[in-house]
């Protein structure tokens, strides 16, 4: 037992010189660690990732780590094309080994009053160059930017992507990054805050909670997975209580070779009574279901919906809405939608209401139709008509 408390000793006599050896190093050369990394930062910035980097104050701590104050770093080049990430506040916690060996190596951060801009256009996004900065010298000092652990505080995300036609705005948000390599590599998110962005030319808000897991490579984006709640929705002047999804998404932008699945459900929707494009395409949708069941569609002011649910999955080039579920106090609805590149698609509804129920399916080409049961010519060509819409609608915006 001594001589394992004499070795334990030493060990840590050797760590504390080789410590203060590395401080006296760093403090004679860049005037303390502060400076070291400030230069580092500086330097690795603006030669390996083509980008411009401010930093207002550096501080060092033993047990606090690194902590910068007012840093920003621009979009490239330079901040001449505008601000890519800034933080009020920093902190760093810089491993001690790699310093002996000339690296700077953060294994963890945390981030107080951040701004975020990310980007993306057919699958590229503005910040792969910063997924990992790696030396490509051993000589000096340098940085290697791989820490397994980022928190934020805090922070607003303005995030533009162009590939779904969708800009999102994140704020009050708090979050938690896991990085699992410094070559891109995998990222586990868990955040919550608030999130807006324009649908319809209205405002859509709501509050949410997500956990997120994300893989990229050197192509981009390849799979994503997670869940995603949403409470306290607000589209303009329609009102959903809580909104909620899962989805599996492998082989990102792919063509035929994508995998997708996704799951929601939504309760409590609301919409007030007075004419506006989706009262009018809720009632025409109702005028169709009830004169195919013979009765005349009821008289509803505001529209109100228990739940609604949703799955879907597109593999093989081939979309199917395998289920898409409505519980409202003027009818329940049940609905399946398949469709890819070819020329077969299939349509089937199930409604009841007014003590009535309704069942039709459309299969087959738009040249050669078949539709279940025997229709009316009138809601015959109405069914055949939802469905090309909703083919239309896949192929041509969402890109099946």
């Amino acid at each position: 037992m001594e001589r394992k408390k004499k070795i334990l000793a030493a060990a840590l006599a050797a760590l504390v010189l080789a410590g203060g050896g590395a401080w006296l190093l760093l403090a004679k050369k860049y005037g303390g660690l502060g400076g070291a990394v400030a230069a580092a930062l500086a330097e690795t910035a603006s030669r390996k990732a083509g980008r411009e980097l401010r930093i207002k104050s550096v501080s060092f701590s033993p047990l606090g780590g690194l902590t910068l104050r007012g840093v920003s770093v621009s979009e490239k080049p330079s901040f001449i094309k505008g601000v890519f990430f800034s933080a009020e506040k920093a902190r760093l916690a810089v491993a001690l080994m790699p310093l002996l060996r000339g690296s700077v190596v953060f294994s963890a951060a945390e981030f107080d009053g951040v701004f975020f801009k990310v980007r993306e256009k057919d699958g590229e996004w503005n910040f792969r160059d910063l997924l990992a900065l790696l030396p490509d010298t051993v000589k000096g000092l340098h940085l290697t930017w791989n820490a397994r652990r980022l928190v934020f505080r805090g922070a607003r995300v303005q995030a533009d992507l162009t590939t779904a036609g969708l800009s999102l705005d994140m704020t009050e948000t708090d979050a938690v990054v896991k990085h699992y390599s410094s070559f891109g590599g995998n990222f586990n998110i868990e955040a919550s805050g608030r999130a807006g962005t324009a649908w319809g030319g209205r405002l859509f808000t709501g509050a949410y909670e997500a956990k997120i897991d994300l893989n990229f490579t050197t192509l981009g984006l390849a799979s994503s997975s997670g869940r995603l709640a949403m409470t306290d929705l607000e589209l303009g002047d329609m009102r959903l209580a809580r909104l909620g999804g899962r989805w599996d998404f492998f082989r990102i932008g792919r063509g035929a070779a994508r995998n997708y699945s996704l799951e929601a459900e939504a309760s409590d929707f609301f919409a007030p009574g007075y004419r506006s494009p989706f009262r009018d395409a809720v009632d025409k949708g109702l005028k169709s279901i009830f004169s195919a069941m013979g009765a005349a569609p009821p008289k509803t002011e505001d529209i109100k919906a228990d739940s609604l649910s949703a799955r879907a999955s597109l593999k093989g080039g081939r979309l199917r809405v395998e289920e898409l579920r409505l519980e409202a106090d003027f009818a329940r609805l049940r609905a399946a939608f398949a469709a890819g590149a070819g020329p077969e698609t299939e349509l089937e509804i199930e409604a009841e209401a007014a003590g009535k129920k309704f069942r039709a399916r459309a299969s087959g080409t738009d040249a050669r139709p078949r539709v279940e049961p025997e229709l009316s010519e009138s809601l015959r060509e109405a069914l055949l008509a939802s469905r090309r819409g909703l083919k239309e609608f896949f192929t041509a915006k969402l890109k099946i």
